[in-house]
Parts: C-alpha cells; structure tokens; sequence
C-alpha cells in the first residue's frame, strides 16, 4: 500500500532555487521536511561561446534547451546583449513542460518536446536534421550523448556552456540525526554526488542504510545506485511535480 507521507522525515537534496519549493509542498502532505540544498546555478565562468552563439541565433535551424536553467541563463545573457531571440528560424525544442513553459513565457515558441522527458530522447523529436545546425545551450556538466547522437545523424552541433552546476554549501551541522530520515529527494545526478561530497562519511552510511532513494528520473536513479542508495521509485514523469506524485507511491515499509 502507499506510503502516508504524515510524519515522515525526508531529505530533499535539490538545486537551491527547487529546494524550497518541494519541501512546501512536502510539508503540506505531513512530512517533516529537512531542505539540503546540494547545487548552486552561477553563470558559465566563461561566456563568449554563448555571446558569439546569441549573436547567431537566426544562423541556426535547432536551438535545445535541456533544462529551465539553460533558458534563464540564455534570456538573461540575451538582455545584457540587447539582443532579441524571439525570431524565425530557430526552431526551439526543450526537454520537458517546465522548460517548455519558462521558453514560451520567454516569448520563444516551442517546437518540439520529447514525449519522455529526458535529454536522450530530444534527438527523434527534432527528425531529419542531416545538414542543420543546432545550437546545445547547457550546464558546463551536461552529457554528451545528445550531441553526439545529432553529429551522428548529419547535424552540425554547438555546444555552449550557459551556466554551471557548482556545490553548494548547506550547513551539515544543522542535520538531523541520519537514523531518523526515512526518504531522501534526489532531482538531479548532480545533487547525488554533491551530497556525498558533503556528507561526512559515517553519517552517509547510516543514511543508505536507513532511508529509501525517490529520483526524479532514470538517470538520477542510475547516479543514486552508483552512490549507494536504495532506489524506491522513479518518477514516471521526469519532473518535479512527477517526483512530488510519486512520493505518495512509495510502498510503506514494515
């Protein structure tokens, strides 16, 4: 049966500017909530590959964002340029609705949306696009598969770094004793592996042993099992409100 989150203890390991949001919503289902903010989104440290990429923008025929971040960082560079992107050609295509929704209210008409919302799954959606060139705005962090895959079908691919995904700095001494967290919210592979980063050693091990892993996609939950956690869902909507539905899923244990 279901999971009641009603005095559960749940870790959100998020970005900063998610943390928050999900452990409101967390804390209105009856969790006791504990916010450990694991990412921090700064600009790219270098930023002319996205200047001279903006500048071009009516050069390409695809531009992909892979996450809201990606757009933030595009529109903000795009303003201290005084440069206007709501032109045709590109066409755009963004991972998922969240992305989808920042572009559009950005005034950039979404073309394309993979069914899944993964970065893999973006290359079908945009078809045939041997002899286009497509513009990859992502984090310094991001895979390679994507743009490997679009070079393989006859694209001619830039990828620029828009913005970085750095560890943040959460205050760990302000953490509740690991035995007593049941889940731990991961949204992103990065914020895995921060928090491995930051958590002192025999405190992680009594976390993987205690708590169950709920990730916002398949490749968080292959990042998470790497790390040593016990995955007990995986949203079947890659997004944050999936992963939120998909905590009340979570089979109850005992």
């Amino acid at each position: 049966m279901p999971r009641s989150l009603a005095g559960q203890t749940v870790l959100v390991a998020a970005s900063e500017e998610r943390t928050e949001a999900i452990a409101r919503r967390l804390r209105s289902e009856g969790a006791n909530v504990v916010p450990f903010p694991t990412v921090r989104i700064d600009a790219a440290p270098n930023l002319r590959k996205l200047d001279d990429a903006l500048r071009k923008w009516r050069s390409y025929d695809w531009v992909v964002f892979t996450s809201t971040n990606g757009v933030r960082a595009a529109i903000a560079r795009a303003g201290t340029l005084r440069l206007g992107l709501g032109t045709r050609p590109p066409r755009i295509a963004a991972v998922g609705p969240a992305t989808k929704a920042l572009a559009e209210a950005e005034g950039l008409s979404v073309d394309a949306m993979p069914a899944e919302f993964l970065t893999d799954a973006i290359a079908p959606t945009l078809g045939s696009v041997a002899g286009s060139r497509v513009l990859l705005v992502r984090s310094s962090l991001g895979r390679k598969s994507l743009a490997e895959r679009l070079r393989a079908d006859g694209a001619h691919v830039d990828e620029v770094s828009a913005y970085e995904a750095r560890l943040s700095a959460p205050d760990v001494s302000r953490l509740p004793a690991a035995s007593g967290i049941d889940l731990v919210v991961f949204t992103s592979g990065s914020t895995v592996q921060n928090l491995v980063a930051l958590l002192p050693p025999p405190y992680l091990g009594v976390l993987r042993d205690r708590a169950v892993a709920v990730c916002i996609g398949p490749v968080t939950a292959d990042v998470a099992r790497a790390s040593g956690f016990r995955v007990s869902i995986v949203a079947r909507e890659h997004t944050v409100p999936g992963l939120l539905r998909a905590l009340q899923e979570v089979p109850a244990i005992g």
